[in-house]
């Protein structure tokens, strides 16, 4: 087992990585102070999987573990969920000094850090992420939050957790579907910033989409390391953590346009890596060797682009394309190379429409 440290100015906290670990989970607790009595909130498709398992480790190890568990999904991001899990807490007594453990991905870390940042103004936090996407992105850097119906995540606030414990054994029970989510973020930090990385996903895709944990775990370890060094030296996202944004433009524009559905969040990402790199290519920053390599990996990860559901038009506009603003500029950082970006404040919604076009004229 591993661990990487965030450190921040006001919090400092670390992340294990290991393989096949579960079980050494009571004594970490242990070792950070965890009072015994905890709630644990999860979703049913966990629950099923693990939560048995998880009680007994921790009730052997001397603790006392409430589960709460939710439906799977975004539908249980919401305020009415949240108003239940608060009076799930108050009737189970939960204390200021005692614990939530977050146990699944990436909807689960964001609803229980908000009910962990919020109940009795704050109890402390702690991540198990079950998915390659949370493990490697939504855990890592303090951003809870619930949905509202006019969008995904207005609500919300930055708190750390006390540690976060990754377990890549967990991904073993994953649906291939949502590997390839997370391994979308993975090619995101290979772009943005090492290109070994993505170099091994291009050279071992058939063995990661097979579950081989071998290479699966330095991936994940590698992509941690960048997510905290980014997070450190920008938790609040003024200006370099936007570069974790790239590929979410146009990624959020295409998940909003299908109404969040037919596409996973990780899917329409890659596709909107595609994108922002073309942009790159027809401004003549990114060679098209290099731009070439990026739309070959994502469309060899297996996903296809939905063009015969998609309106250009609706996923524009969920952009903020309006005629009436055609002038007004976005700021993106884009590729130079693979391993490489650089900001620009100048990017015109005239490019973004012409890389979705381009995202069209595929397959």
């Amino acid at each position: 087992m591993r661990k990487i440290f965030l450190n921040l100015k006001n919090v400092k906290y670390p992340i294990y990585i290991g393989k096949e670990i579960f079980d050494r989970f009571p004594q970490i607790c242990k070792r950070h102070g965890i009072k015994s009595h905890l709630a644990v909130i999860t979703d049913k498709i966990v629950a099923d999987l693990y939560l048995d398992e998880f009680l007994r480790l921790m009730t052997k190890n001397g603790f006392y573990p409430e589960p709460i568990i939710v439906n799977a999904g975004e539908s249980s991001k919401s305020l009415s969920v949240v108003s239940k899990i608060y009076t799930n807490l108050i009737e189970m007594k939960l204390r200021r000094d005692e614990s939530v453990v977050a146990f699944g991905g990436g909807v689960i870390g964001d609803l229980a850090g908000f009910i962990s940042a919020t109940y009795l103004r704050g109890v402390n936090l702690i991540h198990i992420p079950t998915t390659l996407l949370a493990q490697i992105d939504s855990s890592i850097g303090g951003k809870v939050g619930i949905n509202h119906k006019l969008g995904k995540n207005l609500i919300g606030a930055f708190y750390h957790p006390v540690f976060i414990f990754t377990d890549v054994a967990f991904l073993k029970t994953l649906p291939k579907r949502e590997l390839i989510c997370g391994l979308g973020e993975v090619v995101k930090y290979g772009v943005i910033m090492d290109k070994e990385i993505f170099k091994t996903v291009e050279a071992e895709l058939e063995k990661i989409l097979n579950f081989d944990l071998k290479i699966i775990e330095p991936l994940v370890f590698k992509s941690i390391q960048i997510k905290t060094s980014i997070v450190e030296k920008d938790e609040r996202e003024k200006k370099l953590r936007m570069i974790l944004n790239f590929g979410h433009t146009i990624g959020h524009g295409i998940e909003a346009g299908l109404n969040y559905k037919r596409l996973k969040h990780g899917e329409a990402v890659m596709f909107g890596i595609v994108g922002e790199s073309f942009i790159a290519f027809e401004r003549g920053i990114l060679k098209k060797d290099d731009f070439e390599k990026i739309k070959k990996l994502v469309f060899k990860v297996g996903v296809n682009f939905p063009k015969k559901i998609l309106a250009k038009d609706v996923v524009l506009k969920h952009i903020g394309y309006d005629k009436k603003i055609y002038s007004e500029r976005l700021n993106m950082y884009l590729p130079v190379k693979i391993g490489k970006m650089k900001f620009f404040n100048d990017v015109g919604f005239g490019e973004i429409e012409r890389a979705i076009e381009f995202l069209f004229d595929q397959n």
